[in-house]
């Protein structure tokens, strides 16, 4: 079999194998860190010169402006609780014209009902009293007609026609 000198050179190139592996290994991870420190220094060095001014100067605005931003929030909401109400009150008042238009409305429509209904009555008593009185003159008319017409001893032919009721004289 193997003896133990081979196996121990065996073993001690497996070793070395290893050793040069972790080498590489731990080289590879140096030239990463390296590169990486080198990038968190460009960063730094970035935030530094543009950031944290910045940040700053965002710091400032915001110390100065924020009790200006605290009234006009406070304005809005007073501005929103004054605009709420004030529509609550055009709201009823709107519901209120409302109700005295509907009210209007049904009070000119029987106004109208009655005003048409009296002129109807007073048409009907005006027509009477026209047509009365003609009816009455027009029959004195013919009998006085039909007297003279015996006393004088002047016989007319009567009218076949019908005569026209009065009621259709007036329109």
């Amino acid at each position: 079999m193997m003896n133990e000198q081979t196996l121990l050179i065996a073993f001690i190139a497996v070793t070395s194998v290893a050793v040069l592996l972790q080498t590489a290994i731990l080289f590879g991870m140096y030239l990463s860190t390296r590169k990486l420190s080198q990038r968190i220094t460009e960063l730094s060095v970035k935030v530094e010169t543009d950031v944290l001014p910045l940040a700053a100067k965002v710091r400032t605005l915001v110390d100065a402006n924020a009790p200006k931003l605290e009234s006009v929030l406070t304005n809005l909401a007073e501005t929103s609780d004054m605009v709420r109400a004030q529509a609550g009150k055009i709201d009823a008042a709107l519901t209120e014209i409302v109700d005295v238009a509907r009210t209007q409305a049904a009070n000119a429509g029987e106004l109208a009902e009655r005003t048409m209904q009296r002129v109807d009555h007073a048409a009907g008593k005006v027509h009477n009293a026209v047509t009365s009185p003609l009816r009455q003159l027009s029959a004195l008319v013919e009998g006085l007609m039909a007297g003279v017409t015996e006393f004088a001893g002047i016989r007319r032919v009567r009218r076949s026609t019908k005569a026209v009721p009065t009621d259709e004289m007036f329109i």
